[in-house]
């Protein structure tokens, strides 16, 4: 922009050039605002402050069961990662008992993200990273450290009406992404450690039945990543992973009825230290549920539920 004289009996500003600047000063303005809206930086900002709680969820790590001669606890551990209505996330540290302990801000401007989940891809037994997706449409991948940055991946993924990680599906290191259209398509996504995919792979049609889908790791005890899924009927099916990335998934087993009394299904790995992994569900009356897991192959992946809590039907993301 050329600098304009503001010396006494100079050439006045034309109300031309005054709205241009004024324009140009308003497009700026719009600009910073439209993105100060997308997801990335609330995204960052609370993987920002969830680092800096890593290091309590690293030392539970001492409680947990380990394998024979391993360094690495036997499963997974997550926190429970929640946003309310207002966009606020809130992390909640597994007890030990199935339950929770005291919650922890972790940001706001979550009213932004339409899904999300948690990975562990360095394989030490604690969320490294998440993946989230923006109701932008985009998905973005954030790794839990202290200089941490919001990673897009790309528009286009509002095509799908669920996107999660059940852990490493597909034999490569990192956890891979489940993710079904809106046509009831299920895809895997393959991933690397920098949160980047592999072309997808579809693994069949049907799947707009389920009215849930979740887990977090090997259920059935076999050493392979497994999935919940809960049909229109209230059915619920054990899917259990295979490791091979073209066919994930062998024959389902039934699971029985009455799994509608949930409207959400979170797979969090092992919870109450012993091992196996486990699963928590809230019900329609924000009461919270957890299965024990059992890590057997016999049908039966969970012990009787037990109630951890209530006044969850605040929650709008639970992850």
């Amino acid at each position: 922009m050329a600098i304009l004289s503001g010396r006494k009996g100079g050439r006045a500003l034309s109300r031309i050039a005054v709205a241009a600047i004024a324009a140009a000063l308003v497009g700026t303005t719009a600009g910073a605002a439209s993105a100060d809206s997308t997801p990335a930086p609330a995204v960052a900002k609370a993987a920002q402050k969830f680092a800096q709680t890593q290091a309590k969820s690293k030392q539970s790590a001492s409680q947990r069961a380990f394998a024979a001669g391993d360094e690495i606890p036997a499963a997974e551990t997550f926190p429970l990662l929640a946003a309310d209505g207002s966009g606020t996330l809130y992390g909640y540290p597994p007890n030990g008992s199935g339950g929770f302990g005291e919650r922890t801000v972790l940001g706001d401007g979550w009213n932004v993200i339409s899904q999300a989940t948690q990975v562990d891809n360095n394989k030490d037994g604690v969320s490294d990273a998440w993946y989230t997706l923006g109701t932008n449409g985009h998905l973005y991948f954030v790794k839990l450290e202290a200089d941490a940055v919001a990673k897009d991946l790309g528009a286009g993924w509002d095509t799908y009406n669920l996107v999660f990680s059940p852990g490493n599906l597909g034999g490569a290191p990192a956890d891979d992404l489940l993710a079904r259209d809106k046509a009831g398509v299920l895809w895997l996504y393959t991933a690397n450690a920098d949160g980047s995919f592999a072309p997808r792979v579809k693994l069949g049609a049907g799947w707009g039945a389920m009215t849930k889908i979740a887990g977090r790791g090997d259920m059935n005890g076999d050493g392979k990543a497994d999935i919940i899924a809960v049909d229109n009927s209230g059915t619920g099916w054990l899917y259990p992973g295979t490791g091979n990335w073209a066919a994930p998934f062998g024959n389902r087993v039934k699971l029985g009825a009455g799994w509608n009394t949930y409207n959400k299904l979170v797979g969090l790995g092992d919870l109450n230290f012993d091992g196996k992994v486990d699963l928590v569900g809230r019900d329609a009356s924000g009461g919270l549920w957890f299965y024990a897991g059992t890590g057997t192959t016999n049908g039966a992946p969970f012990k009787d539920r037990v109630k951890v809590g209530t006044g969850w039907n605040g929650m709008r993301l639970m992850f």
